[in-house]
């Protein structure tokens, strides 16, 4: 069976052209598929309509009547007659299609919004001050929409669901598999690992995110950086995410840590770090172990020996390996580590 929609094969197939065996596939897909069986109901009802048309609906000229007529003048008239009623045709099932399409494009469901009760992909929904919205995410969770706050439905498919959160803040709660709804903002994309979590976008693009169950992963520019339950991570517009801090957290450790990630390497980005190692337990593990990945030689050294106080690493973890960034060392230590997020 294929594993998406057969959209493409559908007209293949229904003027004959596709092999036996894919004949019987695309069959066995349409008892099972009621968006692709939709799109094929389309491309029937076009066939049917296109060959219903006749030039019996122009007038039959003789070959007399043809001769009293100016030079040329009959098969203008005819070419004419057939072009115009190619055109109704063409216009009637161009507005057929297209509203055929969107009632069958897919959609979510949405209350709280007066006037609104479904979002279809690429519609935007806004609340403003006084309202909120209840979204239904496919079939694999619920959204709630926060008063001034604005999305955009990207794709909504059976292996994907993806929105964009401009501004404002929503609450997402799913029960489905890891990595089937998707948040892009202008800082970061967060991909839930199946889980609840809230997450903020401010005006200037950059967000905070809450994971309150399971984890979330916020990724840019081909960085990963996993959020697990009861922790917060911060991201900003054009840089991505910082690094994620448990909610127990000291407020020391979470102001210096904000500064670690804001400022250029130099003598106070190091003065701040002191400060993040110096209030460091063992969860915040967490935090150090994504500094790691993040910055100096010269620091990652400072950090593997904090870490090592809190959560000693494994007998082939070395402080040079681990400033080095070598990647099985890190493989190693990290599941150690990654015991705080699971």
């Amino acid at each position: 069976m294929f594993g998406k929609h057969i959209s493409r094969r559908l007209s293949a197939y229904h003027h004959g052209e596709l092999s036996s065996f894919d004949r019987l596939r695309v069959e066995r897909h349409l008892r099972e598929c009621r968006e692709c069986g939709a799109v094929y109901d389309e491309i029937r009802f076009g066939a049917r309509l296109a060959s219903s048309l006749s030039l019996s609906s122009t007038p039959d000229l003789t070959l007399n009547e043809t001769d009293r007529l100016p030079v040329g003048t009959g098969h203008r008239r005819i070419t004419a007659k057939i072009l115009v009623t190619g055109a109704l045709v063409a216009v009637a099932l161009f507005a057929y299609l297209g509203s055929r399409s969107k009632i069958a494009a897919p959609s979510w469901e949405v209350t709280g919004v007066a006037g609104t009760s479904r979002l279809r992909t690429g519609e935007v929904l806004q609340t403003d001050s006084s309202s909120e919205a209840q979204i239904k995410i496919a079939n694999i969770g619920q959204l709630t929409i926060d008063a001034n706050t604005r999305i955009r439905l990207l794709v909504s498919r059976a292996d994907q669901h993806r929105i964009a959160l401009e501004r404002g803040r929503v609450e997402a709660t799913t029960w489905a598999p890891p990595r089937l709804f998707i948040v892009e903002t202008p800082s970061a994309t967060a991909v839930d690992l199946g889980c609840k979590y809230t997450l903020e976008v401010e005006d200037n693009g950059s967000s905070l995110l809450h994971v309150t169950l399971g984890l979330v992963a916020l990724e840019r520019d081909g960085r990963e950086t996993v959020v697990p339950a009861g922790a917060f991570c911060h991201t900003r517009s054009g840089i991505g995410p910082g690094t994620p801090f448990f909610e127990d957290s000291s407020e020391q450790l979470q102001s210096a840590l904000f500064r670690v990630d804001s400022l250029p390497e130099g003598p106070e980005r190091t003065r701040q770090l002191e400060i993040v190692l110096r209030e460091s337990h063992i969860r915040d593990a967490l935090s150090l172990w994504h500094l790691l990945h993040s910055l100096d030689p010269q620091s990652r050294g400072l950090i593997f020996d904090r870490m090592s106080q809190l959560l000693p690493p494994p007998a082939d973890v070395t402080r040079d390996g681990i400033v080095r960034l070598d990647r099985n060392m890190l493989d190693s230590w990290k599941k150690i580590v990654s015991q705080l997020w699971q």
